[in-house]
């Protein structure tokens, strides 16, 4: 099973998704800016919270961790000084995570990407001001060096080592979370394969014509995106 995109899946948030990447499904909803309360202003930007709820249950310190990780992430590409005295809430829901049985730490870095991906689709969905453009990548290294981008659960649960990196459209890398044993040669082949599939993902037909594709350099993000943003406005070339 390949990647899935649904956009805007819940009437009342103003961005929504629901995105599966084959590994995990998760539902992001972003509301905002709202009014918040007093002792949580910031004077000259907006405050941008972030909440996990995992599959089942309640959270506990690895969703801590994990909200962690995402809120300065998505924090550093919204224009928060645009509307300052104010709250951007994201929301994320897990709904489906691997069958097959996964180390904690493998499990931990494993859905980030997927986290990513659904929360920077459903801010463009709530039509929230943005700096870049964005896509997340998980990548796998096994014990014979091999890397595999976007891998499956066998191959994580076989692997040396487990990177989730996250890249814009000028190549900048915006986070990286790693764990396993590994070698900084295969730290900077790894980067180079997260960075070529994470600016493919997101880049213009024109661009992604030089890109040397595996079958991960492919524009799927931004196509979804554009798509959605022509099926809204086609009501103008009716009218």
């Amino acid at each position: 099973m390949g990647r899935e995109l649904i956009q805007h899946p819940l009437e009342r948030a103003d961005g929504s998704t629901i995105f599966s990447d084959g590994l995990y499904t998760a539902i992001a909803a972003v509301n905002g800016p709202v009014e918040v309360q007093r002792r949580d202003e910031l004077p000259e930007e907006a405050a941008v919270e972030v909440n996990l709820r995992p599959l089942s249950g309640v959270g506990g310190p690895r969703e801590r961790w994990l909200e962690s990780v995402l809120q300065p992430l998505f924090k550093s590409i919204l224009l928060v000084h645009m509307h300052p005295r104010t709250l951007i809430q994201i929301t994320l829901q897990i709904t489906k995570e691997p069958s097959i049985k996964l180390r904690r730490s493998d499990a931990d870095i494993s859905i980030i990407p997927t986290l990513i991906n659904a929360t920077f689709a459903a801010l463009v969905d709530g039509a929230l001001p943005l700096t870049t453009t964005l896509s997340a990548v998980l990548v796998t290294v096994d014990k014979a060096g091999q890397i595999k981008t976007a891998p499956e659960g066998k191959d994580i649960a076989q692997c040396a080592s487990i990177h989730a990196m996250t890249f814009n459209t000028k190549s900048e890398q915006l986070l990286e979370q790693s764990s396993g044993s590994f070698e900084l040669d295969t730290w900077d082949a790894v980067g180079s394969s997260a960075k070529r599939a994470c600016v493919a993902a997101v880049a213009a037909c024109s661009e992604d014509l030089t890109m040397n594709g595996d079958g991960q350099t492919e524009p799927w993000l931004r196509q979804v995106l554009h798509d959605r943003a022509r099926n809204a406005n086609a009501w103008r070339d009716s009218s």
